[in-house]
């Protein structure tokens, strides 16, 4: 099965060779009709990849900017949530579709740490659902026997291996029998010694937690934080170490809660309830603890990454009060209505028609929408929220 769909321009093809390589190295299966059947038509191949793939990566450049199949793939990909933009030279992907983040690989050379690059894997990851495959470190060059053993047959090595563990194990026979019998000359102790108490180790102690499930102090997120990261965001990891598995990601001006901890690693807590550990250094404290209310008044929020949607996730899960507790009346009003505007509501509200129709996800097709019982109970919260926040 096809992992991530590659659309492009045959003028680009030795540049987009070097992408699929590394997508490729990064363990996802690649198609870029490299090979097309000679019985099948050409879009029909196309349609039926792109359907199939998890990921559509769409390499613009002044030449694919201005191909109709390059354009036809890239917003068959966007209407199936699986479009990742690329551009390799100084252009902008044409309309609608420069309304949506894409990656600058201009300067990249396959360098793995590479801004634009780590954006192309962080999309891939959240889309095939597993993370990039890591950079996979030369084999060690065995080292050549010494040039005195060439002349021992393969028969009298293996002869003088054998006798050499026989000689082995007869002397930890040796050691186990005496052993055995200083221990029998042994007066048996009067009672059993009283159980050892193990600490929790250093790392737990520090950060607030305990192997003990009946005395584990409860942490208190108190401290509201963002991320200092130029690269637009920053992985939680299940553990205080960039080698431990990634458990979540917090994007650039997204709100989450930590306290004070000592070491370059503390724990944080995002909104959804993720919990894990954060490198210090990407972690900028919000003065006073809280994080400061947006003015109710003035133009339109962009929502997270510039996309329009304040909350993404929530047709997904149950709000909470308290995470509401630090968004302007108008954030929560677009809060509110991004729930109907992702089923196709045509507002009646212009203001709201036209914030919303900026925005390439946005599709109004219908005056009237249903919504799932967590939608109902999160408008409703969220109009509660709004009237209080007026």
């Amino acid at each position: 099965m096809v992992d991530v769909f590659i659309s492009y321009s045959r003028d680009n093809k030795a540049r987009v060779a070097q992408i699929a390589q590394a997508v490729s190295a990064a363990g996802y299966a690649v198609w870029w009709d490299a090979e097309l059947p000679p019985h099948r038509s050409y879009g029909d191949v196309i349609t039926e990849k792109i359907g199939s793939a998890k990921a559509a990566i769409v390499v613009w450049s002044h030449q694919s900017a201005q191909s109709e199949w390059v354009r036809a793939e890239a917003d068959v990909a966007r209407n199936q949530k699986k479009l990742v933009q690329t551009a390799i030279d100084d252009v902008m992907p044409p309309l609608p579709f420069n309304q949506i983040q894409f990656a600058e690989l201009a300067d990249w050379n396959g360098e793995p740490d590479h801004r634009g690059w780590r954006k192309v894997l962080m999309s891939l990851e959240e889309l095939c659902g597993r993370e990039a495959a890591p950079a996979v470190a030369p084999r060690p060059v065995p080292t050549p026997a010494p040039s005195g053993d060439l002349h021992v047959a393969p028969a009298e090595r293996k002869s003088s291996t054998a006798l050499t563990l026989a000689w082995l194990l007869v002397g930890l026979a040796v050691i186990a029998i005496a052993l055995l019998a200083w221990k029998l000359t042994q007066s048996p102790p009067a009672s059993a010694p009283p159980a050892e108490t193990v600490s929790a180790p250093a790392e737990e102690r520090a950060s607030g937690t305990s192997s003990a499930t009946d005395s584990t102090p409860v942490e208190a997120f108190t401290l509201a934080a963002v991320i200092d990261d130029p690269d637009g965001f920053t992985n939680i990891r299940a553990g205080g170490s960039t080698k431990a598995e990634i458990v979540g990601k917090v994007l650039d001006g997204e709100k989450f809660l930590t306290y004070q901890q000592s070491g370059q690693w503390w724990r944080v807590r995002k909104a959804d309830g993720t919990t894990g550990y954060m490198f210090r250094k990407y972690i900028r404290l919000i003065e006073g603890g809280v994080a400061p209310k947006p003015a109710s008044g003035g133009p339109m929020p962009t929502g997270v990454g510039g996309s329009g949607v304040v909350i993404p996730d929530s047709s997904e899960r149950l709000l909470t009060a308290e995470e509401l507790g630090n968004y302007s009346a108008l954030e929560l009003r677009i809060a509110r209505n991004e729930i109907f505007a992702r089923k196709g509501l045509r507002f009646k509200d212009p203001a709201l028609q036209a914030h919303f129709s900026q925005f390439g996800w946005y599709r109004p097709t219908t005056d009237a929408v249903a919504l799932s019982s967590t939608e109902k109970a999160n408008v409703a919260l969220l109009k509660s929220a709004e009237d209080a926040a007026q």
